[in-house]
């Protein structure tokens, strides 16, 4: 929608491309570079054509304006690009296939590009003018995680804007919620709009032209980047299918799968760990069993894995929340499969692991205390980087071949758990270990004793020792 109803309380006028000035990419976030103040303001006017009436905000690439078309008084979107930016000819050429991107795309689910053109030394992108919320800001104002009926709802449309866009051998690589907007329609329905192909990977078959993303070098935004992505390998649609399953899962609990402190151990954990469990509040409606498995196979490691194509992940999406489908999607709940088993039904989140992939030589229970160093996530992740399977747990008999207990800084707290009779072999971490503790502890049972604080690595070499001694 159009017009001077972008004043009115509540909605946020381009809140799609309020986001997109917010678009620095990971790499430059990680170099720390430090944004120059835009010349622009307002009364500006870009190629004789469009008068900036109003900013929005700017990020690691450009600034966005609120403007109007003169001569005509219709409001649209302005990207421009930071002359710091349009100095770099990658850059260029980067904003200039975003422009084709979005050109090439007419879809009611993706936000329309209307100019591109050059100012000065720079260059500037013009959008249609969008009422609407980004998701992740509607998510956060809702107290409790969206409907099923709104989660399916938005994601159908999202997967209609990925089909679109992938049939045009243009990948996204940054879909996330930020880049999300809801929207209504004409008749006032709500519709949900994909924007910001500034990231785009577009596969020209008259040019042939290489890829911009230079090798070891990754760009997107950590919480929804896939593990070839994060590896600076090909992408593909697959590559948006993942960071769908991300936002998916974020629709779900208000979270994406994957949280950590940096960029760096986000990463990781794309990259080793398995998804987690949803943790969805109580008194949620429960989520159908063939959502979930959609969900872990969207989240798969390998892009062989997930799902085909947008237009079947979309199809079986909403087979999930529909009874008679999922009845004919399941089987019975005994005799259809040998043995009877339920958990058979649900695809493993990472079946049919690729050779590549590290083999997982044990299970690993990690039981921390409050506080600890055992207690941070990135322990887990540098296990599984090892190929273990580890988790956290509450009791030193936590089912698992191998089990890491933290007695801080108690010899006795620790004995009295190995009297206990614990089944799996035991690494004891201490906060100050010597001859005499480490005796006493190996007489109780413990496998082995480590000082903390212990790294991950270390502590991944003192599990496979044992595990190879098993």
């Amino acid at each position: 929608m159009t017009g001077d109803d972008d004043r009115r309380p509540g909605f946020q006028p381009v809140a799609a491309d309020r986001r997109a000035a917010q678009e620095a990419e990971t790499q430059l976030s990680l170099a720390g570079d430090s944004v120059p103040p835009s010349t622009l303001e307002v009364g500006s006017v870009l190629a004789e054509k469009y008068r900036l009436t109003r900013f929005l905000g700017q990020g690691g690439m450009g600034s966005v304006w609120v403007a109007e078309r003169m001569g005509l008084g219709v409001p649209v979107a302005v990207k421009v690009m930071h002359a710091w930016v349009a100095a770099q000819p990658q850059y260029v050429e980067r904003f200039r296939r975003e422009a084709r991107a979005a050109l090439m795309l007419s879809h009611p689910n993706v936000v329309r590009v209307i100019d591109f053109g050059q100012h000065e030394s720079t260059f500037f992108l013009v959008m249609e003018m969008i009422e609407g919320k980004a998701l992740d800001e509607w998510l956060s104002e809702s107290a409790t995680v969206p409907s099923l009926a709104d989660v399916v709802a938005i994601c159908a449309d999202v997967l209609d804007a990925l089909d679109a866009a992938h049939r045009h051998g243009i990948v996204h690589r940054d879909l996330k919620p930020e880049n999300v907007i809801l929207s209504h329609d004409s008749q006032g329905r709500r519709v949900a709009k994909v924007v910001d192909f500034g990231l785009a990977h577009v596969e020209d078959p008259d040019t042939h032209a290489p890829t911009l993303t230079k090798k070891d070098m990754i760009a997107g935004t950590p919480a929804y980047m896939s593990p070839e992505q994060s590896r600076s390998l090909q992408v593909g649609p697959s590559t948006d299918l993942y960071a769908f399953g991300c936002l998916l899962t974020e629709l779900l609990q208000k979270k994406p799968p994957f949280e950590a402190p940096s960029a760096i151990e986000t990463i990781s954990q794309h990259l080793f760990m398995p998804p987690p469990p949803l943790a969805r509040p109580d008194g949620s409606e429960p989520v159908p069993p063939l959502l979930e498995a959609l969900r872990l196979e969207l989240l798969a490691k390998h892009p062989h894995q997930r799902p085909p194509d947008a237009g079947s992940v979309k199809q079986r999406l909403l087979e999930s929340v529909d009874r008679e489908a999922s009845a004919a999607r399941l089987p019975p709940r005994t005799g259809a499969l040998a043995g009877g088993d339920r958990a058979a039904r649900v695809p493993e989140w990472n079946s049919g692991v690729a050779p590549e992939a590290p083999a997982v030589h044990g299970r690993v229970a990690v039981v921390p205390r409050a506080g600890s160093l055992l207690a941070d996530p990135a322990i887990l992740t540098g296990l599984a980087a090892h190929g273990l399977s580890a988790s956290h747990a509450r009791q030193l008999d936590a089912p698992a071949d191998v089990v890491v207990y933290d007695a801080g800084g108690s010899v006795d707290v620790a004995v009295q758990a190995l009297g206990s009779g614990p089944t799996a072999r035991v690494i004891v971490v201490l906060d100050h270990v010597d001859a005499a503790a480490m005796r006493r502890l190996i007489e109780a049972g413990a496998a082995d004793v480590i000082a903390a604080p212990v790294a991950p690595d270390v502590l991944a070499r003192k599990v496979k020792r044992l595990l190879k001694r098993r």
